[in-house]
């Protein structure tokens, strides 16, 4: 960062104390008071009116071990020319020469805040920057004499001021120095290999140091000396123009560690690209980090990581590396108040940030929603926003709620004569045959009616069910983004964590939409008899039956990482997931059993076909494919009506590919799950979407749960009953203040992959997974064409 005037120390190490009235304090005690066995030792040191912010000294992981604890500065800004002295020693030169080269982008004159200077001149620059009593004397030539090793460079500059001023120092010495903006679209003449390659020719590939200082695009002319190629989007290497030993470059300081922000690829944009993202760059090109200063991270080559340095810089994890001390934390009071904590600066533009300026609410509207009236009355304090504490009260005492939801249970179908036949006591077996027949016909014409129904009296668990949507919402919704990737798969439509915008259900029914706006996680039968991969199954040694038995499907699980979670919160999310889908499983099999005992008493022709479904006696086999998908939505862009004044759908219309679908909601508020009115006539660009409206008291009286027809289902019934056109919608949430994410948990029901299917159409006798591939190959091709 040679712009410089960014390291301002308040900004890092605040410890200002922060306080709402006239008073503050110093005292140590406040930040540093240790249990006691003593009761009543310790005592408030001020007035109980006054807030108290201060930094609390918390362990670093931050090494100070390695490389960074050879830092000194002769020109460089923040240590990094001891840095780069450190790794040339540990690295030799290329076999074939003791000459050692290095390419300095954004060198402005040569010396002002240069990593290349102590390289290619050598000794102190005699300006006043040095800051160290550790200078190289340099050579005779002026160069770095160490091990005799001379350097030759490359600098590029913009400015033509500053490149006079730089040809003046390094002409002489036989350095190329080039006057040009560098581009960072890889396909410019300006671009940095366009450049290296039309005015140093002689370069080698792998010339030893690169220093990347160009205030914003860095990240783009990082990818394009790495040769990645302008369509690459999974990071995959081209052919490599370059490959330096050693590269510098200057990343933004304010961004967490956590936060993967790369800016737009365009030379006018200045916004700096975080180093976690510089990171994943260099480790897809063959780099590793090993050691950062406050601006600059610096990466090795793979190889000679692994031949030199891995002494000398053991754990090369962000975390041991890099601090951040330079970033701006927000947090939110309970009233709606935004604080900030950090540095409390615009770092370049050397502005103070108004906290006052942020606030979203009006200091009058500061009033915490839920907050009881004062003792004896029935409203709430002047000023504070009564139309969400009545929405809040209202939810829990309006009697409309309340008598909706029975309506809702009342036109539920209870499933109890299938799923809890033994609780039927003193009854004999004819009632209970009588009770299946009501429940089957009645499943039955609601399928074939609307393709959907609610079911009840499962017999499931509601504290099953309860854990099961916490469990989810606490993956989706309130963990950190490095929990869920930490379950990304290759296979991500099978299994893990699948991030918002990576899907398209509209490919299943044949069209080109927007990508799904919903974060999803999978998981499928899990055993030592299915848990493989698809090389697996393809090994010569598994014969053709047993082939038969597995699918793409059949795959090990992938869970949150215990370091990164936290063991507590991992355990209870995998149990609480495995419970719910493996009871789900059972009660999906017995819906599976009214369905076809309805389809059957109604047209005998189909029982050839539809047994398939019926025969698990009471649970699915060992090897079924069933999937249970956790859904989460949440507000976002699409809640906003677009240029046409309507909403787009967070998910778009499609159909279920398996047999059934068995969903369950929690009670959040900003998606509304539709289906099609009718799937009798077959109209499905002209019939209105209906809501599918479920009950939202608590689980604990009897779970609902939403079924419906799947592709294969509808095929194997001839189309008796037809998979139904659904869809996820946004809703209005402007005046809601809770409860606003929502969560799903969706099994989406397989057959074994050798199950024979029978398509009454066709009369064509296919096993399921040939049908399943054929189906999902319809849809993987509408997705190419797009």
């Amino acid at each position: 960062m040679k712009s410089g005037g960014a390291t301002d120390e308040n900004c890092r190490r605040d410890s200002t104390i922060m306080s709402t009235s006239a008073t503050t304090t110093s005292d140590p005690s406040v930040n540093n008071a240790t249990p006691s066995s003593d009761k009543g030792t310790w005592t408030l040191p001020i007035p109980d009116s006054t807030t108290i912010g201060r930094r609390k000294n918390c362990r670093s992981l931050r090494s100070r071990n390695g490389l960074i604890r050879y830092a000194f500065n002769n020109t460089s800004q923040n240590g990094e020319d001891g840095v780069i002295a450190r790794l040339f020693e540990l690295l030799p030169p290329s076999t074939t020469s003791s000459e050692r080269y290095c390419v300095d982008v954004g060198a402005w004159d040569g010396i002002h805040l240069s990593n290349t200077y102590s390289l290619l001149v050598g000794g102190s620059c005699g300006d006043g920057i040095n800051n160290s009593d550790e200078i190289s004397t340099g050579g005779p030539d002026g160069r770095s004499d160490d091990n005799n090793t001379k350097w030759s460079g490359v600098l590029i500059e913009a400015d033509e001021q500053r490149v006079r001023e730089m040809k003046n120092l390094h002409d002489p010495l036989g350095n190329i120095c080039i006057c040009a903006e560098v581009s960072c679209q890889p396909d410019s003449p300006q671009s940095l290999t366009n450049l290296l390659r039309k005015h140093a020719p002689e370069l080698p590939r792998d010339f030893d140091f690169l220093s990347i200082d160009v205030d914003g695009m860095d990240y783009w002319v990082f990818a394009n000396i790495l040769g990645f190629s302008a369509e690459s989007t999974s990071l995959e290497s081209s052919n490599t123009s370059f490959q330096p030993k050693v590269i510098c470059i200057e990343f933004n300081p304010t961004m967490p560690l956590d936060l993967i922000y790369v800016q737009p690829r365009h030379d006018s944009i200045r916004h700096g690209s975080s180093l976690s993202a510089m990171c994943e760059l260099a480790n897809a090109g063959g780099y590793t980090l090993v050691e950062t200063t406050l601006f600059n991270a610096f990466f090795v080559r793979n190889d000679l990581y692994q031949q030199y340095l891995t002494e000398e810089v053991p754990d090369t994890s962000i975390e041991a590396l890099h601090e951040i001390t330079m970033g701006t934390a927000m947090y939110q009071l309970y009233d709606g108040t935004i604080k900030l904590w950090g540095c409390k600066k615009l770092l370049w533009h050397r502005m103070s940030i108004d906290e006052e300026k942020m606030q979203m609410l009006p200091a009058s509207e500061r009033q915490f929603p839920f907050a009881p009236p004062p003792s004896g009355c029935d409203t709430v304090l002047p000023g504070a926003p009564t139309k969400l504490v009545n929405l809040a009260v209202d939810s829990i005492k309006d009697g409309a709620e309340i008598k909706r939801n029975e309506q809702i249970r009342e036109s539920a179908i209870d499933m109890s004569p299938y799923c809890q036949s033994g609780n039927f006591s003193g009854n004999d077996e004819k009632d209970i045959s009588a009770k299946k027949r009501e429940c089957s016909t009645r499943l039955s014409k609601m399928l074939q009616t609307d393709g959907f129904a609610l079911v009840r009296g499962t017999g499931m668990s509601g504290s099953v069910c309860d854990n099961a949507l916490k469990a989810a919402k606490l993956f989706l919704h309130d963990a950190e983004e490095p929990v869920r990737r930490s379950c990304l798969t290759k296979d991500r439509a099978r299994r893990g964590y699948s991030p918002m915008c990576t899907e398209n259900f509209a490919s299943l029914i044949g069209e080109q939409g927007p990508n799904d706006l919903v974060k999803k996680f999978r998981v499928g039968p899990e055993s030592s008899d299915v848990a493989r991969s698809d090389s697996d199954i393809g090994c010569s040694s598994i014969g053709a039956e047993a082939k038969s038995l597995f699918s793409s499907l059949h795959q090990p699980n992938a869970w949150p990482n215990d370091e990164i979670w936290g063991v507590e919160l991992s355990t209870f999310f995998r149990a609480s997931i495995c419970e719910y889908y493996e009871s789900m499983c059972n009660i999906a099999d017995r819906i599976l059993h009214a369905i076809c005992d309805g389809i059957i008493a109604e047209n005998s022709d189909l029982a050839r076909s539809i047994r398939v479904i019926g025969n698990f006696d009471g649970n699915l086999p060992k090897n079924h494919t069933s999937i249970l998908t956790l859904l989460g939505y949440q507000l976002g862009s699409r809640h906003k009506k677009g240029s046409k004044g309507y909403l787009r759908p967070l998910v778009a219309a499609h159909t279920d590919v398996g047999v059934i679908t068995v969903l369950l909601f929690d009670s959040g508020k900003c998606a509304s799950l539709q289906r099609k009115s009718s799937v009798l006539n077959d109209e499905r660009t002209n019939s209105e979407w209906v809501d599918v409206n479920l009950p939202t008291d608590s689980l604990d009286r009897d779970p609902v749960f939403v079924v419906n027809v799947g592709d294969c289902l509808s095929e194997l019934s001839g189309g008796y009953l037809r998979s139904t056109l659904h869809r996820v919608v946004p809703k209005n949430c402007h005046n809601i203040v809770r409860d606003v994410a929502r969560t799903c948990l969706a099994l989406f029901v397989g057959l074994e992959p050798s199950a024979t299917l029978t398509l009454p159409l066709t009369g064509e006798d296919i096993t399921y997974e040939e049908w399943r591939k054929m189906r999902i190959a319809r849809a993987t091709a509408v997705l190419n064409r797009t």
